[in-house]
């Protein structure tokens, strides 16, 4: 069910929808040409169009929807999407944190990856509350996400440099 394209929605549509609940997440592209180069070459090279999957142990309202569709927190998948896209953080923004990694974009650059990601995305979800760790390898293995670093055989060295630039960037 998790993987079936009819059940994906716009991801600009589901603020509602989105439960208070643990689960399973998948987020694609609608049209993978509106990926810069060379990402969506690689997206084309794997033959689907799925980004990223992930967990939510907890809530998925939170963790997908807060965290990684809306910047609401620190969401590996929003970080990752917003260099890949052409962002970066303020320069300096990490120099006093304790946390070196968790890079976050201006107030003005969130909102126009969120609405990029409205426009360009899909996603679909489904409740679960077994085996996260299990459930997420044995979907991210098979399916090969193009925007997921851990657990990703086919993890990709472009988006890694893109991430440790953004890292530098803000810790300048």
């Amino acid at each position: 069910m998790l993987m079936n394209e009819k059940n994906f929605k716009s991801a600009g549509t589901i603020d509602l929808k989105v439960p208070d609940e643990p689960g399973l997440y998948c987020i694609r592209i609608a049209d993978s040409s509106n990926l810069p180069a060379p990402f969506n070459t690689l997206l084309a090279a794997r033959g689907h169009n799925i980004l990223y999957i992930g967990i939510a142990t907890r809530s998925l309202r939170k963790r997908m929807l807060g965290q990684e569709l809306r910047a609401e927190g620190h969401g590996s998948f929003f970080r990752g999407m917003g260099a890949v896209i052409g962002y970066r953080p303020p320069k300096g923004s990490l120099k006093e944190m304790a946390n070196k990694n968790n890079y976050t974009f201006s107030p003005s650059d969130k909102k126009k990856i969120i609405q990029w990601i409205n426009t360009n995305l899909l996603v679909n979800w489904v409740r679960f509350d077994g085996d996260f760790g299990n459930a997420e390898t044995q979907l991210i293995s098979q399916s090969l996400p193009l925007l997921n670093t851990d657990k990703n055989p086919a993890k990709l060295r472009e988006l890694a440099e893109l991430r440790k630039e953004c890292r530098n960037i803000a810790n300048s």
